[in-house]
């Protein structure tokens, strides 16, 4: 990754302060979040609030700063037992191709027994073979795998093929991605123009790349309503539900709805039942639908796990269904240390309970979308084989892979390298009965 700072020379004070408030903040960070199972978001944000001080260049170099260190954590403190800043500076150096001043500041403070050097452009493979290849000679030296970089229990739950991969997707961190609502080509041009790189999916209809750390709230004031961040394979599981115009559709688990709003920006005209049992996320769906001029989206808190189902019956169910998030490490690379296969477990029955639950509220002839944004096998597959084998009445649907064309068997696992961005499975089940 490349540093997003300003490359005029910062004054002294500056540097020095971005050094500083790392030695302060890492170590109650590093703790919140291994110890006490916090998000470092929230964590990071929550402090910001109360150093109303720093600008937006202090605020890009902490963010950076904290998701390299624990986008890195397994190798630079967990095995080689750094010391918060020079885990911090490793880290940084592993994903950038130059170091920002205040990163190279930061290097004169710390003690580390060989010369950073950046790798960004390296794989992380090659990575860990340079590490190794530097640290081989440091006393109680144990050389780096690619598995130290995800909990022990990874390997366990995911596809063997497929662990390599992952773990590699995860030290990089994807594009934003962008759903224009209208015209994709022109809003990819108001980006550029401004000096925004911005890129058209070359299949997805609307979808647009951008890099991560811009605001785009700041950049596209004047377009607000006319896109929708939304990660791109969250956008294949709206094309895969391929709702058909006056679509009647009831989205359980709605959360802030960006499902719901591609629902009802797919049909055109047609109405989405959004329910949640978080007020918050359902009152956020309904700002965001106003200012998207959306009126036939209805909100209704519900608990889609132990809630008695409703007696009315519609054309299509999304069940995107609350799930261990393993397929968001690369967007949010302290949440596997947060992680556990009991969380993947308890997500997999749960999930079951939800499908279980509202399955009769899809019509006869109507279809059940089941979407979880992971890559472990009990929460994808083995729900689904489940829930199947337990219920003759659906049966999977073929429907084409939006990202490529091809036809799937009625499921489809997106890996977080196929947007590039989260890993997600969907899974498209028509009620034959």
């Amino acid at each position: 990754m490349n540093s997003t700072f300003q490359q005029n020379p910062l004054p002294e004070k500056v540097v020095r302060r971005h050094a500083e408030l790392l030695e302060e903040i890492l170590p109650d960070f590093s703790k919140l979040v291994i110890e006490e199972n916090r998000p470092a978001d929230s964590i990071l944000n929550a402090f910001l609030r109360t150093r109303r001080e720093l600008g937006s260049r202090d605020r890009r170099f902490l963010a950076q700063a904290v998701f390299a260190y624990f986008r890195w954590y397994g190798w630079t403190v967990q095995k080689l037992r750094l010391s918060h800043s020079e885990a911090c500076l490793l880290g940084t150096a592993l994903e950038s191709t130059e170091l920002a001043q205040s990163f190279q500041y930061l290097e004169t403070r710390c003690n580390l027994p060989f010369k950073i050097e950046c790798m960004g452009a390296l794989t992380t493979a090659e990575k860990r073979d340079k590490l190794n290849e530097l640290m081989k000679d440091q006393p109680g030296f144990q050389p780096l795998e690619m598995t130290d970089l995800v909990l022990e229990e990874f390997p366990k739950v995911v596809d063997p093929g497929q662990v390599d991969a992952c773990i590699s997707s995860f030290q990089q961190r994807p594009p934003t991605w962008i759903r224009a609502r209208d015209d994709a080509a022109k809003l990819a041009e108001a980006l550029n123009e401004k000096g925004h790189p911005a890129a058209l999916h070359d299949r997805i209809p609307g979808a647009v790349s951008v890099d991560p750390g811009i605001s785009l709230q700041h950049v596209l004031r004047e377009q607000a309503a006319q896109y929708v961040v939304q990660d791109l394979a969250s956008q294949c599981v709206g094309l895969a539900a391929a709702p058909e115009k006056d679509g009647d559709w009831w989205d359980c688990c709605a959360g802030a709805g960006g499902k719901a709003l591609q629902l009802m920006d797919l049909m055109g005209t047609g109405k989405v039942l959004s329910t949640d049992v978080r007020v918050p996320a359902l009152k956020e769906l309904k700002k965001r639908a106003r200012k998207y001029g959306i009126k036939n989206i209805r909100t209704q808190t519900f608990n889609a796990v132990n809630d008695e189902p409703f007696t009315k019956v519609f054309d299509g169910v999304m069940v995107d269904a609350p799930c261990s998030g393993w397929g968001t490490w690369n967007r949010n690379p302290d949440a596997r240390w947060r992680a556990s296969r009991r969380d993947v477990i308890q997500c997999a029955t749960r999930q079951l309970k939800i499908l279980n639950n509202v399955k009769w509220c899809v019509k006869p002839g109507g279809l059940l979308i089941y979407a979880v944004c992971t890559v472990t096998r009990p929460e994808t597959e083995e729900v689904v084989m489940n829930f199947l084998d337990h219920h003759s009445g659906f049966k999977l649907e073929p429907f084409a892979n939006p990202l490529t064309g091809e036809l799937t068997d009625g499921q489809l696992q997106i890996w977080p390298w196929d947007g590039p961005g989260d890993g997600m499975f969907i899974a498209r089940l028509r009620r034959t009965v």
